[in-house]
């Protein structure tokens, strides 16, 4: 490590940083945290180097020495790890993005979130600043800049932040306002040395020391570890690298040399697993898949996450702004169109059952709800569109006051359908009777305006709850885990909504004969409490399971992503290709990904 305070620009201080300062070299035995509990620094570092120096495990290595101080002293602030690369508001307000992120990758509630920040139980070690899209890494710097000096109680009791040294110097262009800084050098000759050792790889040294290019690559601890594992599964030519005559080429041969070692690696070593036919700890005895459909998945992934200037990816956070082509986006919405549709017939059939029984009248009032069910989909599939897909990964209900202001405003809404239904009624009976006759009884009118009222009163209680009733972020701790989340909630709302709508059957056959004649009191039942269960299922979490399962179908007819999407990234993370925390991925290092990024989607 190397000192390089004039990076940063110290709070208060009338001193300006001069590029020009002298950098101070660290003894080779000091660690990260030897440095961060520095008293002049206050416990505010930055920490620079070059793309794979070591940033981010130095931090994980401060993390670990932090917790374990938490565990033993409960004054001590807990780290918590957060990655900037999802600050994407150049309005947004560092504290505020903090708590979001706090909420969405730990679980933590928001009102707590902000408490423990003001009281200094947090310590945020803050990675990545160079992944914030280019276009706003100056407007986060200024905005980590503000809070490190702005109100007292939303200031930090210490903070690291990581960054590339060249996105720092040519994107970012302003110091931080840190109390120190410090900068990963190159390995040195011994620490290149001690790791071929370690692996018993002692004839190499020779080779790399009279290689003056390749010791120059392998001085980053990234491509050191790479160049180890491909030297134990034979992939790397020396010849071949040679040839490479850029500094990028020669980088490209060890990644394409790493995809060859890291697919060929054996994974399994226990010969008693082996004798069993256990090919990997994800599949087991199945097939493992393919090469080109590993590679295909993964230049999907990495595409899609350096368009979105991120790094970790989530499967329910696939979403249809995702598909490429207009073919593909069109296949997307008729299967949305489909299923949507016959949703609505299958809720029809269902309360049709309930309420008519079967007979010949009911097959006929299936067929027209078929047909209404599809045109159902076709304007829900236009409306959706390519629209995001929002998980319903948990549901509070309203609090008594809310319950309150929404039977206030029902009354309203009732009122005024009424008043509307009832002129129209009127106006279209008055046109039957001036066109044709008497066609439509006095009593069929009355049916349809009750009709009308109880399905005003189900769409209006729906949308009311729908603004109310919260879908809270959770910690994610398995893959696809709000999708699960909201297939269990929409089971749950679509059985209350059924529980309520048998009980509402029982209480309109009970009441609507006294109104209209006793044969149209099935169809009214039916007319109007269907949508009731459809909407208890489409809000509950059923729209989202429609949009992701149409969207899946999608991605694995291109060949984007199988169906056992998660069998597949579980089984890169075995292949040394991904990282998995809880349900999140992430590829083993950034230049990785962007190695996938670069290749073409065929």
């Amino acid at each position: 490590m190397e000192r390089q305070d004039y990076r940063v620009q110290r709070p208060w201080s009338a001193a300006i940083a001069q590029p020009n300062q002298t950098p101070v070299p660290l003894d080779t035995n000091t660690s990260v945290v030897d440095v961060f509990d520095r008293p002049d620094l206050n416990r505010q570092l930055l920490i620079l180097g070059k793309p794979g120096a070591g940033k981010t495990t130095m931090m994980l290595d401060l993390a670990q020495a932090l917790a374990e101080r938490a565990r033993i002293d409960n004054t001590e602030p807990i780290p918590v790890l957060v990655n900037l690369s999802s600050w994407k508001d150049p309005k947004l307000p560092i504290v505020d993005w903090l708590v979001g992120e706090l909420k969405e990758k730990y679980g933590l509630r928001q009102d707590l979130a902000k408490q423990w920040i003001q009281t200094n139980q947090l310590l945020p070690l803050l990675d990545g600043l160079d992944e914030v899209a280019p276009q706003n890494q100056q407007a986060c710097a200024k905005a980590i800049n503000a809070w490190l000096t702005g109100e007292l109680e939303q200031r930090p009791c210490g903070v690291l932040i990581c960054c590339r040294r060249e996105e720092f110097e040519q994107v970012v262009q302003q110091p931080l306002n840190l109390y120190g800084a410090i900068y990963l050098q190159p390995l040195t000759p011994a620490q290149i040395k001690g790791y071929f050792t370690q692996f018993g790889l002692q004839g190499l040294w020779q080779t790399v020391r009279t290689n003056k290019a390749l010791y120059y690559l392998l001085t980053n601890p990234l491509f050191l570890s790479m160049f180890g594992l491909v030297q134990t599964q034979k992939t790397f030519s020396l010849e071949l690298w040679q040839a490479k005559t850029t500094s990028r080429q020669k980088v490209e041969y060890l990644l394409d040399t790493y995809w060859e070692a890291v697919m060929n690696r054996e994974l399994i070593t226990n010969p008693n697993e082996r004798n069993q036919g256990i090919l990997s700890r994800t599949y087991g005895t199945k097939p493992l898949p393919k090469q080109q459909t590993i590679r295909r998945s993964l230049i999907f992934v990495a595409k899609m996450l350096n368009r979105e200037s991120s790094t970790e990816f989530l499967i329910e956070k696939l979403q249809p702004a995702t598909l490429i082509t207009q073919h593909q986006k069109w296949l997307y919405q008729s299967s949305f169109m489909l299923v949507a549709g016959l949703m609505v017939w299958l809720m029809a059939g269902l309360m049709l059952e309930l309420t008519v029984g079967l007979n010949a009248e009911l097959m006929v009032w299936l067929m027209v709800w078929l047909m209404i069910g599809l045109m159902v989909g076709l304007m829900i599939g236009l409306m959706v569109g390519l629209d995001t897909i929002d998980p319903v990964e948990a549901i509070s209900f309203p609090s008594s006051r809310e319950v309150q202001e929404i039977f206030q405003r029902l009354c309203r809404w009732l009122i005024l359908l009424l008043m509307v239904g009832l002129m129209v009624g009127l106006i279209f009976w008055l046109i039957l009777w001036l066109m044709v006759g008497l066609m439509v009884g006095l009593d069929r009118l009355i049916g349809a305006l009750i009709s009308m009222l109880i399905l005003g009163l189900i769409l209006g209680l729906t949308f009311e709850l729908k603004n109310r009733v919260k879908a809270d972020i959770q910690s994610r701790i398995q893959p696809n885990q709000g999708i699960k989340n909201s297939i269990k909630n929409m089971v749950i709302v679509s059985a209350i909504a059924l529980l309520l709508a048998l009980s509402l059957k029982l209480l309109l056959e009970f009441l609507l004969p006294m109104a209209v004649a006793p044969e149209l009191v099935p169809r009214i039942v039916a007319f109007s409490l269907s949508p009731l269960i459809w909407l208890g299922f489409l809000e509950g979490g059923g729209r989202a399971l429609i949009q992701h399962v149409a969207l899946r179908l999608v991605l694995a007819a291109n060949g984007y992503a199988p169906f056992r999407y998660d069998l597949l990234l579980n089984y890169c993370t075995e292949r040394l290709l991904l990282q998995r925390v809880g349900g999140r991925y992430r590829f083993m290092h950034k230049l990785l990904q962007d190695y996938f990024a670069r290749m073409e989607l065929r």
